[in-house]
């Protein structure tokens, strides 16, 4: 099958890569054309992305930074991603070349355009950019936008803010989209620009740092919330891969007090958790889910993950921080 169709694998959709372009020093877009049986996605959210490095499979989540409307016209999807210097995949992305074939997962994610009458308020912090991107893409396309005011508040560093461009665009082709450019070294931080949309539907991508200051705001004016949320890479420490330590395993909303010693999906079956599994030994791949942030070990190699979004096996994976998931 592999000499009938590259890259193929079971239960993937392949896509060519159309071409790979650097926006920043540590900033890359990835244009991908799905294979035509792939399901167009709804704008806001993610794919698991395949690519062979070194002879290995290494597989990671990465938001789709386009909208629907843009697969339906020109049949490409784009990907805006962040170079970690540390990370499995994105220092590798650059090496991708035109036609080129990868493997990506069907659409997935529930951070999408909010049914709503109430104006809308976008929080991005770096590239966490990239849903609102899409998203405003396709409100913009279908005037649905028209409806509602929408502000987006855009965090990054220093020179580091990405899309400018196409931000501008959007402001100029829709009166009812406003954005500011923000800085925590010049405009402190985001709390201090929440209270002026109180009466707003809050949505919010970025580190979880700042998800957590927003989310803690909203309690406190009763502001209805949508989230997507990463964190930085915590440190593992030598007592998390011998001693017996616990940590949190967050998922779907709930928290659960884990172990570093067993799975994580024999916990979550002794909680009496719904999770769907199969061989409970990594060959068959029906307990794969989307780890959101954490850091967890491959129990058949001894390997640490990074701390990004990526597809694990219940399975085979033991917490080695707090951990947050989505089944």
């Amino acid at each position: 099958m592999q000499q009938i169709k590259p890259a193929w694998r079971d239960g993937y959709f392949r896509a060519k890569v159309v071409a790979v372009k650097k926006l920043s020093a540590d900033m890359l877009e990835v244009l991908l054309r799905p294979e035509s049986s792939w399901p167009t996605h709804i704008a806001g959210q993610h794919i698991a992305l395949t690519v062979e490095i070194n002879g290995r499979l290494t597989t990671r989540v990465f938001t789709i930074a386009s909208g629907a409307n843009s697969h339906q016209r020109d049949k490409q999807i784009r990907l805006v991603t962040k170079v970690k210097a540390r990370g499995a995949l994105t220092p590798y992305l650059h090496t991708c070349v035109a036609n080129q074939w990868v493997n990506i997962s069907a659409p997935m994610g529930e951070f999408v355009w909010p049914e709503t009458q109430k104006p809308l308020l976008m929080i991005a912090g770096g590239s966490g950019i990239t849903p609102f991107i899409a998203m405003l893409d396709d409100a913009i396309n279908s005037k649905q936008i028209n409806q509602k005011a929408v502000h987006l508040l855009h965090f990054a560093k220093p020179n580091e803010h990405v899309l400018l461009n196409e931000l501008s665009a959007f402001s100029k082709r829709c009166e009812s989209f406003t954005y500011d450019v923000l800085t925590k070294q010049t405009d402190g931080d985001v709390e201090a620009h929440l209270s002026y949309f109180a009466d707003a539907h809050w949505l919010v991508c970025g580190p979880h740092a700042m998800f957590e200051q927003v989310e803690s705001y909203a309690k406190t004016i009763n502001a209805p919330i949508s989230s997507e949320h990463f964190a930085a890479l915590p440190v593992v420490s030598n007592t998390s891969l011998t001693k017996n330590e616990t940590f949190s395993l967050v998922h779907n909303g709930q928290s659960l007090a884990i172990d570093n010693q067993q799975t994580l999906l024999s916990q979550l079956q002794q909680a009496k958790q719904p999770v769907t599994y199969g061989c409970g030994m990594g060959i068959c791949h029906q307990c794969q889910c989307v780890k959101k942030r954490g850091v967890v070990r491959d129990t058949r190699t001894g390997e640490l993950s990074d701390s990004a979004e990526q597809l694990i096996q219940l399975c085979v994976s033991q917490a080695v921080t707090d951990v947050e998931i989505q089944l």
